[in-house]
């Protein structure tokens, strides 16, 4: 990772740059579900709203003046959902990573049992930083999102769990609607 590349809670005089990224990474149409054409006014009022909210995080990796980096976390029924984006130019530099780190730990101080995402089948490199981290495949959304040019990309849905201690469910039909019985 290079040198000088700060993990810290997003202000809201980051939004402008966390716009940016956000334009920058929709633009590689492979990355993140957004593609070139959302609202910015919305998009803008959507990260101060998660900045700002006590069940939500966006932390951000920001290199001198500049953001590299975004993951935002929100927490709804103790399980914390994330997103995250890297620029292009500074991925495999290990920024992901602790961005990741930093937001297992904060969902874990606010209770959350579970940590949940989705990332398309094809980023191989996301999928193996979160396997790395502890996360699992738990599914596969088949043909879930549909792209600008009209295709239907699949998505695959990722866990970690951080509660080990509270018991599993007692309904055994679980387990067999899972095998399709």
């Amino acid at each position: 990772m290079l040198p000088g590349t700060l993990i810290r809670p997003a202000r809201p005089a980051d939004v402008p740059g966390i716009i940016a990224l956000f334009t920058a990474v929709a633009e590689e149409r492979d990355s993140i579900a957004t593609e070139p054409g959302f609202d910015v006014a919305q998009r803008q009022s959507s990260f101060l709203i998660s900045i700002e909210r006590d069940g939500s995080c966006v932390l951000v990796a920001a290199r001198e003046d500049a953001i590299v980096g975004s993951l935002s976390v929100q927490v709804r029924h103790a399980v914390a959902t994330l997103g995250m984006m890297v620029a292009r130019e500074h991925r495999g530099q290990g920024i992901g990573g602790r961005l990741l780190d930093a937001s297992v730990r904060w969902a874990g101080v606010r209770g959350a049992h579970k940590i949940n995402l989705e990332v398309w089948p094809h980023n191989a490199a996301a999928i193996a930083l979160y396997r790395s981290r502890g996360f699992t495949v738990e599914g596969r959304l088949r043909r879930h999102y549909r792209r600008a040019n009209g295709e239907l990309w699949d998505a695959i849905v990722m866990g970690l769990v951080l509660d080990t201690q509270s018991p599993d469910s007692c309904h055994p039909d679980a387990d067999n609607l899972a095998r399709g019985e």
